[in-house]
């Protein structure tokens, strides 16, 4: 298992501190407008369609669908006493099977910076706390920012269903042998 430390990306700005913490109520108003800001091939690549309904996106992953195994973590930045929401990172994951879904996005200002790679090792330890076994993602083929980070955090590439897309897996912890051979059964299929 290789987990990017995310202490990293605090190197990215000494006088900035990050936070990665859950999403709650109190931020879906910091969450639509951080959705709002990011450049439209930013929000492309992170939805995988031109335009998106941040305020309902919002509202239900923080507030309807909220629950051990659905969150989003946010990364701040605090400046000058105040935080700014500068990415996010949301989680799904299905407690039958032991796999997890995410899906993460990072301001344009921030890229490069170690704040995608603090929010996927935020989310591969929160993940893992709540014994997901599996985690898998899907981007757009041209998302080169995406791809390098699954890459960098030892996820596989896979053929997705969608033609514009491109999967990346990876197995977080070996799964209890009843799991595994119910997974195995149902690719069998």
């Amino acid at each position: 298992m290789f987990i990017i430390p995310w202490q990293e990306a605090i190197a990215a700005n000494p006088a900035s501190r990050l936070q990665i913490r859950r999403a709650t109520e109190r931020d879906l108003d910091g969450l639509v407008e951080y959705f709002r800001t990011l450049s439209r091939s930013s929000r492309y690549n992170r939805f995988m369609e031109p335009d998106s309904n941040f305020a309902n996106f919002a509202f239900q992953r923080v507030v309807q669908n909220r629950g051990a195994h659905r969150f989003i973590l946010i990364a701040e930045a605090q400046q000058q006493g105040r935080g700014a929401i500068i990415g996010e990172a949301s989680y799904a994951g299905e407690s039958e099977t032991g796999r997890g879904e995410f899906a993460l996005s990072v301001g344009h200002a921030w890229h490069g910076r170690g704040v995608g790679s603090a929010l996927l090792s935020a989310l591969q330890s929160r993940a893992i706390r709540l014994g997901c076994f599996a985690l898998f993602g899907e981007t757009l083929k041209t998302n080169e920012p995406m791809k390098a980070l699954a890459q960098k955090a030892g996820f596989a590439f896979a053929r997705s269903n969608d033609w514009r897309a491109i999967r990346f897996e990876k197995q977080l912890l070996q799964q209890p042998c009843a799991l595994q051979r119910q997974d195995e059964t149902a690719r069998s299929i």
